[in-house]
């Protein structure tokens, strides 16, 4: 009998992720109109005279390609950038893959959508928090935001852009998620692709909000797994690596094959965490693991070049070996699979190696078959 342990070791085998990320992001600007409760960014509403020009972004864009990897604009609200119209058709003009997550402003126009869409945009992220107004604007500190977004879905659909609705999760909106996804269901008007519940990140403004318990994130995926099967777009969950745990668990307890399970991670893709897989540039330039990992400090584009830095910092090459882990994470069998949220065990605990607190699995009480 294969023993769990050693499925999961093959299920991902090594640092798959070493010399190039799946998607990189970049903090365009650390300015925005919202006043949003969870901000990592603690963003401002003007720009920083100090973030990357025009040119070092287009080097950082060719950079990117190199790698093969996917560019995500993030801010911030890359809309405050007067250049991203120039920057998104530098990108496309030398066929490296944009997504991105503007903030639901007035500035998101159907003009703006239309040019998005004929530049060549592979995907828009559309922020929802509530499954109304008063819900969604209050955590979003600006009236008017939920038919922003709801109008930003529409626009989407009429230009045929896929949209990638993110959604916050933390004690005060994980009570209306299942309200959300009504509408998300119901509603004629989203041109829905996916549905990411990030899994809140105390950091920045977020360290004032609630965070469920981890008992009511396990409940959680236990809807997200049930749900999935019949919803019209794929729901997946951000920052909550350890929903890889319990879906191994689910599809062994159902009787799938070692060789489907492992066909199934390769398209879920497992490993992928933080600083292995995703790596975040901030509007200065800085890299870090991801945006809501700011430890460690791993250099600077204006420096040494992204390439070069996600491919051969000691830093990042200690925070890819799960054979580093602490606690709880460090004695899971599943630790290469998920790994656990590394930004979450920083924010909550001060030390990146250390256990995700959202997680209430014991490897130790539980057996091993």
């Amino acid at each position: 009998m294969v023993k769990t342990a050693d499925l999961v070791g093959d299920l991902y085998p090594g640092y798959v992720y070493r010399d190039a990320p799946r998607n990189v992001y970049w903090e365009t600007t650390i300015a925005c109109d919202l006043a949003c409760k969870h901000c990592r960014a603690d963003a401002i509403s003007e720009r920083d005279p100090l973030e990357l020009t025009g040119e070092e972004a287009r080097a950082l864009m060719r950079d990117i390609k190199t790698m093969g990897s996917m560019l995500i604009l993030t801010g911030g609200d890359p809309m405050k950038r007067p250049d991203l119209f120039d920057l998104i058709a530098y990108a496309r003009e030398i066929h490296l893959p944009v997504s991105i997550t503007p903030s639901m402003t007035p500035t998101v126009t159907r003009d703006a959508v239309r040019q998005f869409k004929e530049l060549g945009i592979a995907a828009m992220g559309v922020s929802l928090d509530g499954p109304d107004a008063e819900t969604h604007d209050a955590f979003r500190g600006v009236p008017g935001t939920f038919d922003n977004s709801m109008r930003a879905l529409h626009w989407a659909r009429e230009f045929r852009i896929p949209v990638q609705v993110n959604t916050t999760i933390t004690g005060e909106t994980l009570p209306h998620v299942e309200r959300l996804y009504a509408l998300l269901r119901d509603t004629a008007a989203p041109p829905v692709r996916r549905w990411s519940l990030f899994l809140l990140v105390p950091i920045g403004r977020g360290s004032q909000l609630r965070t469920p318990s981890a008992d009511q994130v396990e409940s959680l995926f236990e809807w997200v797994y049930g749900t999935a099967r019949e919803a019209p777009f794929h729901i997946g969950t951000v920052e909550a690596p350890h929903y890889r745990r319990f879906w191994i668990q689910r599809r062994l307890a159902e009787g799938m094959s070692h060789p489907e399970l492992n066909q199934a991670a390769k398209r879920m893709g497992f490993g992928v965490r933080d600083g292995n897989g995703v790596i975040f540039v901030s509007h200065q330039g800085n890299v870090y693991p991801a945006g809501f990992l700011p430890s460690p400090l791993l250099g600077n584009v204006r420096e040494r070049s992204l390439s070069e830095i996600y491919r051969h910092s000691p830093a990042l090459t200690r925070l890819r070996d799960m054979d580093r882990l602490n606690g709880k994470c460090g004695a899971c069998e599943f630790r290469w699979a998920c790994g656990g949220s590394r930004a979450r065990a920083y924010s909550m605990t001060g030390d990146e190696y250390g256990s995700d607190p959202f997680c209430n699995y014991e490897p130790a009480l539980s057996p091993i078959g």
